[in-house]
């Protein structure tokens, strides 16, 4: 999409979407999921999307997931704006997932669509590109992503450049 359209789109919006859209930033004044109303994801397919994206981007010692960054409801609010092409690919992916979970654990099925990444030639394969990205750019920026995963601390006045600490740039 153009940034020109996503302008376009943002200014159609209703008040109550920008306003949910501040719900799920983690920027914005109320940053709890609680208050987000999805509005695209069925309750089922909210609690699959939550697993999938968890299952990407698991939480681990050095910073929370991408349930705890909010990326679900980032999702839902990209997909709900966006294009009827997108929700029809978003609905016909995770209805293809929901089916595959039937037959084997969702871990394997993710695995096996995450095996064709680099050239897809299912469904499963075809959605898990669309999925993964949304995964990455929904957590990368938030504050989750952003602060504890990436240890951005923002602009600093620095006085001097700091040192390299990596061991094979010591003495040069």
């Amino acid at each position: 999409m153009e940034r020109r359209d996503v302008l376009k789109v943002l200014a159609a919006l209703p008040l109550e979407s920008l306003y949910a859209a501040n719900q799920c930033s983690s920027t914005g004044t109320g940053s709890e999921l609680a208050g987000y109303q999805f509005g695209f994801f069925t309750s089922e397919e909210r609690v699959l999307v939550e697993r999938l994206m968890e299952l990407i981007i698991p939480a681990d010692d050095n910073s929370p997931g991408a349930t705890a960054a909010r990326v679900p409801a980032f999702a839902d609010l990209m997909i709900a704006i966006g294009s009827d092409r997108a929700k029809a690919a978003w609905r016909a992916g995770l209805a293809a997932f929901l089916v595959a979970e039937h037959e084997e654990p969702l871990e394997d099925v993710l695995a096996r669509a995450a095996g064709e990444e680099e050239a897809p030639n299912s469904e499963l394969g075809r959605f898990f590109i669309d999925l993964k990205r949304m995964t990455v750019d929904g957590y990368y920026t938030s504050s989750v992503g952003i602060h504890a995963e990436m240890g951005y601390i923002g602009n600093q006045h620095l006085t001097s450049a700091p040192e390299c600490d990596h061991p094979e740039h010591k003495g040069r």
